[in-house]
């Protein structure tokens, strides 16, 4: 049988990696779209062996890209969440660490005609849930520069530094910033009773206190990600919250319905000095190596409102945020007006760095 090549590109975006692919490249939104997409991350295979994922969550996504015709954009880009093991393509929410990647892919590709050097701000239009993001990054001999000063932990070496903000990113899937209505709902589980805190800026994320869940808070990826009891249980949380949220009717059909959303972020006290709070993120089923970047956003949020389980351990209504996770530390912000009627989110941002890896053709079955 013969092989079909598709354009792509292999970018890092944060602490992410994925492949970029030009909208037109691709058949239409369907069951082809997602079979293609399967077969170039090699999923459903725990190893992704015979294709290009790279065997977890963070390195098995995929952003469809294009030139937005809406006014006031610049780029339109939709993203896929590959499951690893299950074949499973996930559209329902969006990746902040790969959204940085984003511009400097379209710069890079010419998506967006000739640009004069120095730092340029593009605007984006995520498809999964509707929110503007504003990228700025510095252009240099007409293309998205990437030596420099900025570091993140995670990621080995520096780059140039991109800032990005997601406006208005409040009810990016539930269209409301509190899915549950209340900030802070008491659920019964397994014969245990505890606090979580659910919050819907960018990607929706359960908040729950890790000692609540019998874990110290400090726990390396390796450790929970071998304990089968505990990822079981970890899920059976997040299918039984699902479910409240109307995701699904049954809380086993949530690891195959919507494996990526909503997240679980367990919240502690920082052991670093220089952080506010202590993080570990789990994501589609694994506890992520560092910690995504929409649920870094997320977390400044929800420590901005009191009442929340992050704001019982860290108070911060500057909307500043520095997040100890496996990796190291990182800052968010969140620009949060209170108002009469409650909150209102106008942003919500981090710095990363992003790299052009590989371009070329990905083969799939014709």
């Amino acid at each position: 049988m013969p092989q079909r090549a598709l354009r792509a590109v292999l970018m890092r975006g944060g602490t992410s990696r994925g492949l970029f692919f030009h909208e037109a490249d691709l058949p239409p939104p369907g069951e082809e779209r997602d079979r293609v997409l399967l077969e170039a991350m090699g999923s459903p295979d725990p190893g992704q062996i015979d294709g290009l994922g790279g065997a977890t969550s963070s390195t098995s996504k995929i952003m469809i890209v294009r030139r937005s015709e809406r006014p006031g954009c610049d780029v339109d880009y939709l993203f896929a969440q590959v499951a690893v093991d299950t074949p499973v393509v996930d559209y329902r929410g969006n990746c902040g660490n790969l959204t940085s990647a984003i511009a400097p892919f379209a710069i890079d590709e010419g998506l967006l005609g000739d640009i004069p050097d120095g730092r340029r701000a593009v605007t984006l239009a995520n498809q999964n849930t509707e929110v503007l993001v504003e990228a700025a990054l510095e252009v240099i001999g007409g293309r998205a520069a990437v030596k420099g000063d900025h570091h993140i932990s995670g990621v080995l070496r520096p780059g140039s530094m991109i800032e990005t903000r997601f406006l208005e990113p409040a009810g990016a899937v539930f269209d409301q910033l509190f899915p549950t209505d209340v900030r802070r709902d008491t659920i019964a589980f397994e014969g245990d009773a505890f606090d979580v805190s659910v919050v819907d800026v960018a990607n929706p994320t359960i908040f729950v206190a890790a000692h609540d869940l019998g874990l110290r808070g400090d726990e390396a990826p390796s450790e929970v990600n071998g304990d089968l009891d505990l990822l079981g249980r970890l899920e059976r949380l997040r299918g039984q919250i699902a479910a409240s949220l109307g995701m699904v009717e049954d809380p086993a059909d949530a690891v195959t319905v919507t494996p990526g959303l909503p997240t679980i972020t367990m919240v502690s006290a920082p052991s670093d000095p220089a952080a506010d709070l202590r993080v570990r993120v789990m994501s589609v089923q694994r506890l992520h190596h560092a910690s995504p970047m929409s649920a870094l956003m997320c977390t400044a949020t929800a420590a901005a409102m009191d009442g929340t389980v992050v704001a019982d351990l860290v108070g911060n209504e500057n909307g500043l945020l520095t997040v100890e996770h496996p990796k190291g530390l990182t800052t968010a912000t969140a620009d949060v007006v209170h108002g009469a009627t409650g909150p209102v989110v106008r942003s919500a941002g981090v710095t990363r760095t992003a790299r052009r890896l590989m371009a070329g053709e990905v083969y799939v079955r014709a």
